[in-house]
């Protein structure tokens, strides 16, 4: 695995990229070489064409990446997976036709563009049939045995089991010291004995990490064992660190205060927090007057749609808890708050308008706060500032709900990329895992990762109600 901002990254993932890459550029190389001198060739350098290469890649890995095809984590049927793999193959032979047309200095027309077509989409779908074995059958796996048998244990093992494919095995739990253990966890895995049969448990199932997940320490570490297993290689870790590399989240049920406090995370440096502000005004800046045409475009469309103001305004919850003022495109009716007040969204709600439907699945409606991020309110990316009266109930509920206003909010955010829209006490729990993630890693690598799978939500118009 590789580990980028504290989180592991599928070096699987990272390999079938790099490898479909070079497939895509060596398929257009090749078709250049068959046909080369034949006539409906372009007459172009051996550079031009792998110039050409690089930019059809570029287009047709966007296309797989916005189909999911890199998510290793999610299970595909061979189906499922050759259709994508032909609605990207589609999508990227209407791309080069529209590209040869439009800029014919990177396009590839001719006899060459349905050899490079041919030639990739024959590798492609032969690779992929190829990896797909490898990973779910031949590849090595790094084996994981968890310590403990309550719900922590039981909730890192279900995120273990989720990412079988990247390369992750659950051996099994080993039960607590001192307490009747069950003999299996029902839905995640065996119970494989107790502490004193731990190193022969991890020789016989080729364990490589143990997983401590036992939230009580006094009287229940069976640190003997513990120690020989250190000292003979392998791998020894407490669970909050692993589950938050494993799952982006930091998990707040049973997680001691003393993680957040004696924790390398959690400090920003001033540079680090200067650099922030200053490429989110400048970003800001630079939107804002690039998309003042359509924003004129974007009033019409809702005046004609519905009575009532363009804009809309909000109170937040900002930084250190200062209340703010947000502006969005209106997307519901204007008496939408008249009768119940401030409530959350729910999917098909009836408030929406027509265009304001469309508004919020693509995330234009949010497009106005670039104004609050210019004046210093907001930054591009942080934890979506939440409504006064939401907030003071979140935060009698949720433990740490108030270390969100920690940081400066923003227009997106980890858990707007990791998470689903919430609408429910349960989801904000499970939305502030992810906000204490990046609070705690924030970096400038983050965000634009985090920038990077927001223009896909974008694209694709994913999670909005």
């Amino acid at each position: 695995m590789i580990t980028v901002e504290n989180r592991f990254i599928s070096l699987r993932s990272a390999v079938c990229f790099i490898v479909e890459g070079g497939i895509i550029i060596f398929s257009v190389v090749a078709s250049f070489i068959l046909l080369h001198g034949r006539a409906g060739t372009p007459v172009v350098s051996m550079g031009d064409v792998v110039a050409r290469g690089l930019v059809i890649t570029f287009f047709c890995q966007a296309c797989m990446y916005l189909l999911d095809l890199y998510d290793l984590k999610l299970t595909q049927t061979w189906g499922e997976m050759l259709f994508a793999l032909m609605i990207a193959i589609g999508f990227v032979c209407v791309g080069i036709g529209l590209l040869s047309y439009a800029i014919p200095k990177f396009g590839v027309a001719g006899n060459m563009y349905y050899l490079s077509i041919l030639i990739a989409s024959a590798f492609l779908l032969v690779w992929r049939v190829f990896f797909e074995l490898y990973i779910t059958h031949f590849a090595p796996h790094s084996t994981i045995l968890i310590l403990g048998t309550g719900e922590v244990a039981r909730l890192v093992g279900r995120e273990v089991l989720k990412r079988q494919r990247l390369g992750f095995r659950l051996a099994g739990f080993i039960g607590s010291p001192g307490t009747r253990n069950p003999s299996s966890i029902e839905g995640v895995g065996e119970v494989l004995g107790d502490p004193s049969r731990m190193n022969e448990i991890v020789e016989k199932h080729g364990v490589r990490k143990v997983v401590v997940a036992i939230t009580e320490r006094r009287g229940e570490y069976p640190v003997k064992e513990m120690l020989a297993l250190r000292v003979s290689g392998c791998q020894v870790v407490e669970w909050p660190g692993f589950f938050e590399n494993l799952s982006g989240r930091i998990p707040i049920d049973n997680l001691s205060p003393s993680f957040i406090i004696f924790n390398d995370g959690f400090r920003k440096s001033r540079f680090l927090l200067f650099i922030h502000r200053v490429v989110s005004a400048i970003a800001a800046m630079a939107a804002l007057v690039i998309l003042v045409p359509f924003f004129l475009v974007i009033a019409f469309l809702i005046k004609l749609d519905s009575t009532g103001p363009v804009l809309y305004s909000q109170t937040r919850v900002g930084q250190n808890g200062r209340r703010i003022r947000i502006y969005k495109f209106r997307s519901m009716r204007n008496d939408a708050e008249l009768n119940h007040g401030a409530v959350w969204a729910v999917k098909d709600d009836p408030r929406i308008t027509r265009i304001g439907r469309f508004l919020r699945r693509s995330r234009i409606d949010e497009l106005p706060q670039l104004f609050n991020v210019l004046i210093g309110e907001l930054d591009l990316v942080g934890p979506r500032p939440e409504r006064p009266e939401f907030v003071e109930k979140l935060e009698s509920m949720i433990p740490y709900y108030s270390l969100r206003h920690t940081v400066k909010p923003g227009i997106t955010g980890w858990a707007q990329v990791m998470f689903h829209y919430c609408g429910t006490i349960e989801e904000s729990k499970e939305k502030l895992q992810y906000d204490l993630f990046y609070i705690k890693n924030m970096s400038l690598k983050l965000d634009l990762l985090i920038l990077f799978h927001t223009l896909k939500i974008v694209l694709l118009g994913r999670g909005a109600r």
